[in-house]
């Protein structure tokens, strides 16, 4: 019997899902797991502004498939087999031994995962202007599920 490959993806917003589900289109009995350091998957960034902005309140509108189905773990493996694994945090890559380190950031867990591929798909890391002020309460940026929460919550 011919082994599984094993594919690895880092990172859960938006293009991580997206590159697990091509994945799984090319390789049916592939193994795939995503790891996200957040608790939210394949959040919808572009809608940040209107939900802080209060043009709708269901917070999960923007973490679900346009039926209404919230993509949460169990969402992706019922719909393609691929397990994702929230509140998980990449603390190491071996690349020589293809080994990701991890730790779960809600139980401290730690654990290792091999793999056959790869795939990064962390995103960015917003940087803040060099102008007086920004590091005063409420400024903030706008690149997580959490920010949106916090400006929402100061909106109010």
């Amino acid at each position: 019997m011919e082994k599984k490959r094993r594919i690895v993806v880092v990172g859960g917003s938006a293009a991580g899902p997206k590159a697990a589900a091509k994945a799984r289109r090319i390789d049916n009995d592939a193994e795939i797991t995503i790891l996200q350091k957040d608790g939210d998957l394949s959040m919808a960034s572009c809608g940040y502004p209107y939900y802080v902005g209060g043009f709708f309140d269901d917070r999960n509108q923007l973490i679900c498939t346009p039926t209404g189905v919230i993509r949460n773990p169990q969402f992706y493996f019922n719909a393609k087999a691929i397990e994702a694994r929230v509140n998980t945090e990449v603390t190491a890559i071996d690349r020589a031994g293809r080994i990701v380190s991890f730790r779960n950031t809600v139980t401290g867990e730690t654990g290792e995962m091999t793999y056959d591929k790869l795939i990064m798909a962390t995103g960015s890391v917003p940087r803040m202007p060099p102008v007086p002020g920004v590091e005063l309460e409420g400024i903030t940026t706008l690149q997580s599920m959490k920010d949106a929460d916090f400006l929402r919550k100061i909106g109010d």
